[in-house]
Formats: structure tokens, C-alpha cells, sequence
């Protein structure tokens, strides 16, 4: 069996609510190792709690829905007409390097989808993640349904004509484990290699509740994106208040949490209605 062969049937274990081992264990570090003891504060474990219903909502969607989402993007990527690199492209590159310009494509795609999710129409699902107001490992897996429909239809039309399927199962272990990592309350800002790896310091100010650095930090991996493009961020270690409260997002209902993007996009969409209604020219009552 090949190490590709071995990952893909170690990420086919972790399925379901198996997946929440690894931010239990790195909580659980936090905890007895790094003596975080707020970790596991009822404040935390609410939160916790309202992501994992959550995430059981996600699987039950998922299971129902996801092949017809897989069949709609590739409906969509065949009616573009998107070119595809021939399979043996990359042939003669060695499968480090593959994974290094896998991680690059696969970043770069998420930037410009997050930061499209921070404007007014696609913010309504992207606001799960924020509503965490005790960022942890556990936050990784705090998004809604939508915002994972939105990742699978991106990564199907941006990176799939690349051609780099050995690199995934690495990318996608890489990517988790770091996500998790950069959740985690941590002085760490990885010094002259802040621009090439995300650190906690680096992605808690994306979290922070504060105007300043709201659609800032978009980069999940490497913040140089957002050093190119204009949405980089920094102040030291980030000691504000976590999650989205001021905006309106409940922390700890799972309920409201889902209902949020539905919600808002009424709300908006009442909005526009009034101001195109404002904005229309009123009849001419015509002289007698």
C-alpha cells in the first residue's frame, strides 16, 4: 500500500464525529500541558456544545444533498469550458513539491473566497464561523452548511483542472491540523516567517469583534495574500473579544446560528426592495 493509499484510508476513518478526536485531544493539551484552564469554562463548553449540534447538522445535510452539489458544480464546470492540464503534467515533479503547489492553489482560492464571503450578499454564510466567542480548535468546524457548498463548488472550478490528486489527502491533513492550530490562543506569530504561515496571533485578529479588523486576515495559510492585496492586519497579540455579538450572531444557539444566513438575507432583501421602491419615479397625476 502507498503512503496516498494509507492517508486516504486514515481521512476515510475520520468521518462523522470522529473527526472532533483531534481538537478534543488538542483542547485537552491546552488544558493539562499549557494550563489553559478557561479551555474547559462553561462559557467554552456552551460554546463547544453549539458547534458539535452544528456539526451533526452539517453530516445529516450533507448526507442528504452533497451528491447533487457534486453533480450541479460539474454540470457547471463543463458548460465553462474550463481547460484541464493534461494528468501527467506534473509527472517528474516530486510529490513534496506537488503538495507545496497544491497548498499555494488551494489557499489563493480560499482567500478569494473568503474574502467574497465578507461582503453584504455571502456573509450570511460565512457568519457561523464567526459566531464563536471562545475561539478554540473546535472552531475549525464551526460553519454552516452553505459556507461548505460554496468551499466544494470553489474548489471543484478553481483547482481540479491543476490535476494534482496525490497531492490531495496531504492537503487536506495539512490544511486541517493547521486550521486548528491557528485557532488555538497562543502568543505565537511565527517572526520572519509570519508572511508564509498563518499563525494564532495572525488568525484571532480575523475573529476579533472589533471594526478595525473586520474583512482582515482573509488567508488561511499564507498571509502574504493579504499582504499583496491590502487586507493584512496587525497589533500584537489579539486580547479582544472574540465572535460576531455586535453584529447581531447568537454565540450559543445552534438554532439561530443556522437560521442566521435565511434571516439576514430577508432582511436584506426588504431592504433593497424599500430603496428600489424609494428610488422609482412616482406616476404624473395628470391636470384636470
Amino acid at each position: 500500500m502507498s503512503i496516498v493509499d494509507w492517508l486516504n484510508n486514515t481521512l476515510g476513518w475520520f468521518v462523522g464525529f470522529r473527526m472532533l478526536l483531534l481538537p478534543v485531544a488538542l483542547t485537552a493539551l491546552c488544558y493539562v500541558v499549557l494550563r489553559q484552564k478557561d479551555v474547559l469554562s462553561l462559557h467554552a463548553r456552551q460554546n463547544i456544545a453549539a458547534t458539535m449540534v452544528l456539526v451533526g447538522m452539517n453530516i445529516v445535510l450533507s448526507a442528504l444533498f452533497i451528491d447533487d452539489i457534486y453533480h450541479f458544480t460539474q454540470f457547471c464546470y463543463d458548460a465553462l469550458g474550463i481547460p484541464t492540464l493534461a494528468p501527467d503534467t506534473w509527472k517528474g515533479l516530486p510529490l513534496w513539491a506537488q503538495i507545496i503547489l497544491a497548498l499555494v492553489a488551494r489557499d489563493f482560492a480560499d482567500y478569494l473566497l473568503h474574502r467574497a464571503m465578507h461582503t453584504t450578499w455571502l456573509w450570511p454564510t460565512h457568519a457561523a464561523h464567526h459566531s464563536d466567542t471562545k475561539v478554540s480548535a473546535f472552531t475549525t468546524y464551526r460553519v454552516h452548511f452553505l459556507e461548505t457548498v460554496l468551499m466544494t463548488m470553489n474548489y471543484i472550478l478553481l483547482l481540479t483542472w491543476l490535476q494534482l490528486p496525490d497531492a490531495i489527502p496531504f492537503v487536506a491533513v495539512l490544511t486541517t491540523l493547521h486550521n486548528m492550530y491557528v485557532h488555538l490562543d497562543l502568543d505565537i506569530d511565527h517572526g520572519p516567517f509570519k508572511f508564509l504561515l498563518a499563525s494564532p496571533v495572525y488568525h484571532r485578529w480575523h475573529h476579533a469583534d472589533v471594526p478595525e479588523a473586520y474583512g482582515k486576515n482573509l488567508a488561511n495559510l499564507i498571509p502574504a495574500f493579504d499582504l499583496i492585496f491590502g487586507t493584512y492586519y496587525e497589533n500584537g497579540r489579539c486580547r479582544e473579544q472574540m465572535g460576531a455579538l455586535s453584529s447581531g450572531i447568537e454565540d450559543k444557539d445552534p438554532i439561530k446560528i443556522f437560521t442566521y444566513p435565511f434571516r439576514k438575507w430577508a432582511q436584506l432583501w426588504r431592504k433593497a426592495r424599500a430603496r428600489r421602491s424609494w428610488a422609482s419615479p412616482k406616476p404624473t397625476i395628470p391636470a384636470e
